[in-house]
């Protein structure tokens, strides 16, 4: 062990002892205020090798909950491409039905992320671009993050030794960081440097095995501004219950895998699924319980009874009645579906 894992092992444990001060929790997704990668890096590795794009309740409110879903009995597709009227995002898989393109979603804005894997299936670099939520909705661009791991990087499986990985190299145009990862059995850490030897974060994640895959049930988030929290909870379907932060928690009501309740960060929703698994209503109301918009939904489908074009149209009460209003609507989404490099529309 080299005397940088060694020191990086000692901290490990020296925050699981003496822990400090709790502060509001981030959310996966903020910009650090001295440069370095604004994403918890454990999290989109848990999210690349779950091998899926699951929704959950921190999702931004205007992208579709089942943007990801085919109709039951479909087979895996290669490829799904969601396009809205300003961003388009895609899960894209490889031979082996790894994700090698993914989008990452988290309350303040999202990443998209590209993965090259070894022929094991270990993790050897990623193209991380994170999009952060500006004032008005708004999407602004960050800087990109090449991160290149080393050999064999297959946490939680037969080539894992366990215990500290060889260093995690995270770089952007103009900075170079050092990411130190740890795996235990229950918890999983990741300890980030800049290219001095400066330690900027410590981040650990409870996991949870079953089946030779893992997830995160919470995560402890340790930096310049203190110490957070984010804890998640699950259904009997897997399905993401409750996102809860320092602050807030954010929850989901599911029937099978499609939420029928949600409480986003600032609305409650229901949604109306018909037996089809097609999203048909979308009432959405404020914390008073009064409806600030009801949205209605149309589609075209492919031969395989997959929406690929959804069109939105939104109502609110004016006058005591439910009316028409265009402006409120977000819009139409369209997908293109691609099963075994043939095009599913």
């Amino acid at each position: 062990m080299t005397l940088l894992r060694a020191a990086a092992f000692v901290l490990l444990s020296l925050f699981v002892i003496f822990p400090v001060a709790s502060q509001n929790a981030k959310t996966g997704n903020e910009t650090e205020q001295d440069g370095s990668p604004d994403f918890f890096l454990v999290s989109i590795i848990e999210a690349a090798f779950s091998g899926t794009v699951r929704w959950h309740p921190d999702w931004p409110d205007d992208i579709p909950p089942d943007s990801f879903l085919l109709s039951e009995g479909n087979r895996t597709p290669q490829v799904i491409e969601l396009s809205g009227e300003k961003e388009t995002f895609v899960v894209r898989r490889d031979s082996e039905g790894r994700l090698v393109e993914f989008p990452f979603f988290s309350l303040n804005g999202y990443a998209k992320v590209t993965a090259a894997y070894s022929p094991q299936g270990a993790l050897m670099r990623m193209l991380i671009k994170n999009y952060t939520l500006q004032d008005g909705g708004d999407q602004a661009e960050e800087k990109e993050w090449n991160v290149i791991f080393p050999a064999g990087f297959l946490p939680y499986s037969e080539m894992s030794p366990g215990g500290s990985f060889p260093p995690v190299r995270v770089s952007s145009s103009d900075a170079d960081f050092f990411v130190f990862f740890f795996e235990s059995p229950v918890f999983f850490t990741e300890t980030l440097y800049d290219s001095g030897g400066n330690m900027l974060s410590f981040r650990k994640a409870v996991v949870n095995i079953e089946n030779s895959a893992w997830r995160i049930t919470s995560i402890q988030i340790h930096d310049s501004s203190g110490t957070s929290f984010i804890d998640y909870f699950f259904d009997s379907f897997g399905n993401i219950t409750e996102t809860r932060f320092s602050d807030e928690a954010l929850t989901a009501i599911y029937r099978n895998r499609l939420p029928v309740f949600w409480r986003s960060r600032n609305l409650q929703y229901g949604l109306q699924w018909d037996n089809r698994e097609r999203l048909t209503v979308a009432r959405a109301v404020d914390e008073a319980g009064d409806l600030y918009v009801e949205y209605r939904y149309e589609y075209e489908f492919d031969s395989f009874g997959n929406w690929i074009k959804r069109q939105e149209a939104a109502y609110r009460m004016q006058f005591d009645l439910l009316t028409p209003q265009p402006l409120y609507s977000r819009g139409v989404w369209n997908r293109r579906i691609v099963f075994s490099g043939r095009n599913g529309d």
